[in-house]
């Protein structure tokens, strides 16, 4: 048996004082955000006094994280504070990787026991924060497994001139301590393999790893390491595991928040500031003329909008995301989602186009029940836009116009014949239509999409006479098209897979006739079938969590079984005796 350590807990022989109490560390630092009263902040409290070497910010950390949680997913899953508040805690209690002190283990360890000993945590709500304390871990296995793997890809890429190899995994996998080459930051990011992805997400609660991706946002946004590769490593897991996986579970928001982030701070290390500098103003203009004034401009005051991603710990909306509905001058209804681009995103966009302007800062999608009523929205939309004074239609520069229609001939014709009724002239049209021969050929269809790209020029609303340039994307999709894109077979995570793989093979290069390519072309096929089984899964789990019950998503006890054990042995090891005495 050990020596007895752990500070302030009743032994066989005796109460060990905490000599960590000198450094007088108190609730009472930050009386408006930390409740000694509360459970979880008083124990959160007691772990600072007597761990070691810990991050400063530890309480803070947690409830910038709750406060995201809350925001992204808040309304969809029951209240997880008390598992976010304990997540580090019981990292530290796990220690895997030998990082804490044996004192930091032990006080972790107690912190847990005083948690789960607790007369005022009801049975449910303990046994489903033990399930959520124990997946932490495994998702942090599982991210870090999958970055390595991503390591050894982009070495195996590389030429082995002077240990190039050798270095890059180092940096990408290992606690590699000096400067990241620049190259290292130039990696593309890489998507999480289906069969992973679905061998991973039957093992663990949907709502632990919505918890550890908005940790890795504070983590972005905060960074404790010294370490550069630390923040490399972040990014990595950011673009490639966290960001694919919020998007199966249908968080686009949350998704694009992590690669937003990423991308910003690689551009950051990569010196490309200018395209970050002109996002930034760009989105501050933005944000500073409004939705309402935006929409105002283009349906009059028959409009209405809500926020589909809240306030976070600080009050701000972390991600500006919503849905829209507005009148039609002919009575019709339209509506759907609006969203604002991230800084690190926009950017990102413009330095891949040369530093040229992105239209889709702002983006609107109308999302109709058929494409009939599609159509009708998108020719009266098309017809408001080139009667408005102050707004201008303004093609992307990947396009040829600023109308553009994609899909199968059917609804391409149905698209293009309701524009032209009404008064569109087909020469202002970008059509990009699928053949039936294509279509056999991939095994399914492509999206079918309607847009059109416009800026509008509003007044500043604090400075009289200036005008705000505003580029948007309007897009135009069915109900059904809309969730084939979310979890069929033209979701976008399927897509960036298959064309990574592809890319990475050579197929754009090759014949049509070429074997090898109808290999792949076959490859592709299985791939995106078992996406679309695996995203069908994840939506059903999705579709029965429940914020008024504790009830786990089908997963075994199995994890929070081991941890409760883990904590047994320590009672053991510290020769504790008096199990009440925890919690007076």
């Amino acid at each position: 048996m050990r020596t007895k350590a752990s500070p302030g807990v009743h032994t066989g022989e005796h109460n060990t004082p905490n000599p960590a109490d000198k450094q007088e560390f108190s609730s009472q630092q930050y009386p408006e955000k930390y409740n000694s009263d509360d459970l979880v902040d008083s124990l959160a409290i007691n772990y600072l006094r007597a761990a070691s070497r810990e991050r400063p910010d530890l309480i803070e950390h947690a409830h910038r994280v709750y406060g995201l949680v809350k925001a992204f997913a808040g309304d969809l899953m029951p209240d997880t504070r008390d598992a976010i508040m304990l997540h580090d805690i019981v990292s530290r209690f796990r220690n895997p990787d030998g990082k804490y002190s044996q004192e930091s283990r032990d006080a972790a360890g107690i912190a847990l026991l005083r948690y789960f000993t607790d007369p005022r945590i009801p049975h449910d709500k303990a046994r489903y924060m033990r399930n959520l304390l124990s997946d932490f871990d495994e998702i942090e296995v599982a991210a870090g497994r999958h970055r390595k793997t991503l390591a050894d890809e982009v070495a195996a890429s590389l030429p082995n001139e002077n240990n190039r190899r050798k270095d890059i995994v180092s940096v990408i996998s290992d606690r590699y301590e000096g400067v990241v080459p620049r190259e290292a930051w130039a990696i593309s990011e890489a998507r999480i393999d289906p069969e992973y992805m679905k061998d991973f997400l039957q093992t663990v609660n949907i709502e632990s790893v919505i918890i550890k991706a908005c940790e890795l946002i504070d983590n972005l946004e905060h960074p404790v390491s010294n370490r550069e590769s630390a923040l490399l490593q972040d990014v990595l897991e950011a673009e490639s595991f966290y960001a694919p996986l919020c998007e199966v579970l249908g968080l686009e928001a949350l998704g694009s928040k992590l690669l937003g982030l990423a991308k910003r701070i690689r551009l950051e290390k990569l010196n490309k500031f200018a395209s970050i500098e002109q996002a930034r103003d760009m989105l501050f203009n933005i944000k500073t003329v409004g939705v309402r004034r935006i929409l105002e401009n283009i349906f009059g005051d028959k409009y209405d909008v809500s926020l589909v991603v809240g306030p976070d710990y600080s009050g701000e909306c972390p991600a500006v995301v919503g849905e829209f509905a507005a009148q039609l001058p002919s009575g019709r209804l339209t509506s759907g989602n609006y969203r604002l681009k991230s800084v690190g995103s926009y950017a990102d966009k413009s330095d891949r186009d040369n530093g040229n302007m992105p239209m889709d800062p702002f983006a609107l999608m109308d999302i109709s029940p058929d494409i009939e009523s599609s159509a009708k929205n998108f020719a009266e939309i098309v017809q408001i836009l080139s009667d408005l004074p102050n707004v201008e239609l303004q093609k992307a520069t990947s396009k040829k116009s600023a109308i553009y229609i994609q899909g199968a001939s059917d609804y391409v014709e149905i698209m293009t014949q309701t524009l032209t009724e009404s008064g569109i002239d087909k020469s202002q049209i970008q059509i990009k239509e699928q053949t039936e021969a294509d279509i056999e050929k991939k095994g399914y269809k492509k999206m079918e999409v309607s847009k059109v790209t416009f800026i509008t020029r509003q007044e500043h609303p604090y400075k009289p006479g200036e005008i705000i340039n505003i580029p948007i994307e309007f897009q135009f999709l069915t109900k059904d098209e809309r969730q084939r894109s979310r979890t069929g077979d033209i979701a976008h995570i399927a897509y960036k897979y298959i064309d990574a793989k592809l890319k990475k093979e050579g197929y754009y290069k090759l014949p049509d006739d070429d074997p090898k390519k109808q290999e792949l072309d076959e490859e592709a096929r299985e791939t995106r079938k078992l996406f679309v089984g695996v995203l069908n899964d994840i939506h059903d789990r999705m579709s029965r969590l429940n914020p008024n019950s504790y009830e786990t998503n089908g997963q075994s006890d199995e994890g929070g079984e081991k941890l409760f054990h883990e904590l047994e042995h320590l009672l053991k090891e510290l020769d504790i005796i008096e199990l009440e005495l925890l919690n007076n």
